[in-house]
């Protein structure tokens, strides 16, 4: 029974958020053009966030709670708005982390670098309220957190690519894990419902949504390991930015056949 309500909840909520959302980017403020240069809604991954609310909302009333649902909430909510107001009104000649904390330095902010201040900042509220707040391990789950929110936010470039990347970690943790972060769960579960459309380039997840993906990985990160597995985590997530600054990942993956066919998984017409 237990799994059953974790399970349906957020798979019939996501349904119904979809319904009600969709309608609304369909206007020409969200449309933008794809890889393809075909004009699509950006931020189809601000039903994530309502979804989840909901289902939690709904768990409550049937007697059951997340640990540190409210923290978590508020978290994901104010950094999937921070990716909203990029996908919108995002100035998409700066590129890259690094690109946009130059700009920010220059006193030239872009909504991408406010968007990678907010990260971090939301980043440490979280950590401080559900970590070990020791200085040291503190600075080490924030800089998880937000690394992970920008990995699934580079990853996001081609249709499914950052929904199936979440999906493959957070079955990862989900298996590897001493504990069982239910609201990854639940976020699976919804991601499930929304990923189709993605696939099908009817919709593009945008930094809305992939910023609450990857902050939820970061999140599940630092409440299922201990310290050592922590840097590991974090070492990995250094690496891969710093091979994103300097090469494309979109070109690694269509150059090796594992990677290209995990890749076009899914995604009709394409090959």
């Amino acid at each position: 029974m237990f799994w059953t309500k974790i399970l349906l909840t957020p798979l019939i909520m996501t349904v119904v958020t979809k319904k009600l959302f969709y309608s609304i980017i369909s206007k020409p403020l969200c449309l933008r053009e794809n890889y393809k240069k075909m004009m699509i809604p950006v931020c189809g991954g601000i039903v994530f966030v309502p979804s989840l609310f909901v289902s939690i909302i709904l768990l409550n009333l049937l007697g059951l709670k997340i640990d540190y649902q409210e923290v978590i909430l508020l978290s994901l909510s104010l950094i999937s708005f921070a990716g909203f107001i990029d996908d919108v009104l995002g100035d998409k000649n700066v590129r890259g982390l690094k690109g946009h904390i130059t700009m920010l330095l220059k006193g030239k902010p872009t909504t991408g670098s406010l968007k990678a201040l907010s990260g971090v900042l939301i980043a440490f509220f979280t950590s401080f309220n559900i970590g070990k707040n020791y200085i040291g391990e503190l600075i080490i789950d924030t800089l998880i957190i937000a690394l992970f929110t920008n990995f699934l936010n580079l990853v996001d470039l081609r249709p499914g690519r950052s929904g199936k990347t979440f999906l493959v970690i957070s079955l990862i943790f989900l298996i590897i894990g001493k504990t069982q972060p239910y609201f990854l769960v639940l976020l699976t579960m919804i991601l499930l419902v929304y990923l189709p459309e993605d696939l099908k380039a009817k919709v593009m997840m945008g930094d809305t949504g992939s910023n609450v993906l990857g902050m939820s990985l970061g999140i599940s990160s630092i409440l299922i390991f201990d310290l050592y597995g922590k840097l590991i985590i974090l070492t990995l997530l250094i690496l891969l930015h710093i091979f994103t600054e300097k090469y494309s990942l979109t070109a690694l993956i269509e150059k090796n056949k594992v990677l290209n066919y995990l890749d076009m998984l899914g995604r009709k017409g394409e090959r």
